[in-house]
């Protein structure tokens, strides 16, 4: 089963950036491809849609929320996506320099494309997000 973990940088301390990124805050701002979202709860089991610019639906149910840190786990159990079994895990925090470190990662499974297609879609869907969170961001 193929792990990604992307990793960033942004330019704000993690208290500004944790009501974009957590489970029921503005991901559908930055997500990928994403033109409207609802989230459904937020504990164990609730449900969070996106719809992107395509019309495809995407659909995460929350596995784990943190009571410690800023993260949860998440598994997409719906989406036009080249993988199946995907669980992420969106990690927030602070790099001591004023600055937020986010962390998101996956394991899946490939459907039909090898390995490492699929890894680098991943991949690249988890840069897009980073890219336009950071777009999103001003110090």
């Amino acid at each position: 089963m193929p792990l990604v973990t992307s990793t960033t940088l942004l330019p704000v301390p993690a208290r500004r950036v944790w009501p974009l990124v957590r489970w029921d805050g503005a991901v559908g701002d930055w997500y990928p491809g994403a033109v409207s979202m609802t989230v459904d709860g937020t504990q164990k089991g609730a449900l969070r849609r996106l719809r992107l610019y395509d019309g495809s639906p995407v659909v995460h149910r929350l596995e784990h929320v943190s009571r410690i840190e800023n993260a949860y786990t998440y598994a997409v159990i719906d989406g036009p996506y080249p993988v199946a079994d995907l669980l992420a895990q969106i990690r927030l925090g602070d790099d001591g320099d004023g600055r937020a470190a986010l962390h998101w990662t996956a394991t899946f499974h490939p459907l039909h494309d090898p390995e490492a297609e699929a890894e680098r879609f991943v991949r690249d869907l988890y840069d897009a997000g980073m890219a336009r969170l950071r777009g999103l961001l001003h110090p």
